[in-house]
């Protein structure tokens, strides 16, 4: 058996981050990385340039967890890991609409992922005919590019306008109008049903059962946090927004920590669990936590006084909110609910 004070358990940068931090402020602890992706890529090209070869304090395992009792991992390799802290940072997964034949050549799941989006956009440039399902941000932006590069595209989205979550109508009505301009079609309020064809992509047909050839099909629904680890871990998760953490990024296990995408997020102004996953906060995190596996005070204060000033400002804004309820004495405010 293989045994590592701290553990972490994933592909991407959160991952990298975390590891980093860790290394830097835990000099003397061993750190082992559980990542899934065989592929040489950026974090072995930075960890071996820190940390020189891998050894009995640093390592990699190209494996994946299958279970685990108590504070022993058990891999699906059939290799066992102890470890004292276990950060998951395996991010999220794009969303699977309920569309019969999904598994086609032709049909790419769209994520977040910065480089899966680059080898989508390499394939779908060879094709000619192409349809992007799903007016969010990332499928207006790869159907804007396609387009200049001189693809036929067809973008549908579910809603009755581009970009809901993201823009006002009056944004949304002008990128539609671009997209027009460019020569691409625009099909609102409508779902796909089925792609057509035997292996291959050869179109669709929308839930209208009007049916739109084309050879490549891009799914851009969104993404979800990736809970299956949490799953096989016994922690706490909620399946659409994340595994459930304190504000010390713990679990519902006290020893495994949960970082990045896979994490449940806080939202500051609902008081309620949000689904937005941002880039920049989840690198911040990971440093955050790599520093801070085994106290839950941050270097030289530094965690007290983040948590302090983020509860002291959502307090003077609750003050805030109430005083105007209070001066106001006619129907010009909505009454604020007990906060």
């Amino acid at each position: 058996m293989d045994k590592y004070q701290i553990v972490i358990a994933g592909n991407g940068e959160p991952a990298l981050v975390c590891t980093l931090s860790a290394k830097n402020t835990y000099t003397d602890k061993s750190i082992a990385i559980i990542k899934t992706d065989k592929q040489s890529s950026i974090v072995e090209e930075i960890l071996t340039s820190v940390s020189g070869a891998f050894n009995s304090m640093f390592n990699i395992f190209y494996d994946d967890i299958a279970s685990r009792v108590q504070n022993t991992l058990h891999l699906v390799s059939g290799k066992k890991i102890e470890f004292e802290k276990l950060v998951l940072a395996n991010g999220s997964k794009a969303i699977e609409p309920p569309i019969e034949g999904l598994l086609k050549d032709g049909v790419m799941l769209i994520n977040k992922d910065a480089a899966q989006i680059r080898k989508v956009k390499t394939l779908a440039l060879c094709a000619e005919n192409i349809v992007i399902y799903g007016g969010g941000y990332i499928g207006v932006e790869l159907c804007d590019e396609l387009l200049r590069a001189g693809k036929q595209v067809t973008i549908i989205e579910k809603s009755k306008r581009l970009m809901p979550s993201s823009f006002d109508s009056d944004t949304s009505n002008k990128v539609k109008e671009v997209i027009e301009n460019l020569g691409g079609r625009v099909i609102m309020d409508a779902k796909i049903k089925s792609i057509l064809g035997i292996d291959a992509v050869a179109g669709i047909k929308l839930s209208s059962d009007e049916v739109i050839d084309c050879d490549f099909v891009m799914i851009c629904c969104g993404s979800r946090p990736n809970v299956d680890m949490a799953e096989k871990l016994g922690i706490i998760f909620d399946r659409d927004r994340g595994v459930l953490v304190d504000e010390y990024f713990r679990t519902s296990d006290k020893n495994i920590y949960a970082v990045g995408d896979c994490a449940a997020k806080h939202d500051f102004f609902a008081s309620d669990l949000s689904n937005v996953l941002t880039y920049n906060s989840k690198m911040e995190e990971a440093k955050l936590l790599g520093a801070n596996l085994y106290s839950v005070i941050f270097n030289r204060g530094k965690m007290i006084s983040y948590l302090s000033e983020k509860k002291n400002l959502k307090n003077r804004i609750k003050t805030e909110l109430k005083k105007l309820e209070l001066s106001n004495a006619t129907k010009e405010f909505i009454h604020l609910p007990g906060m």
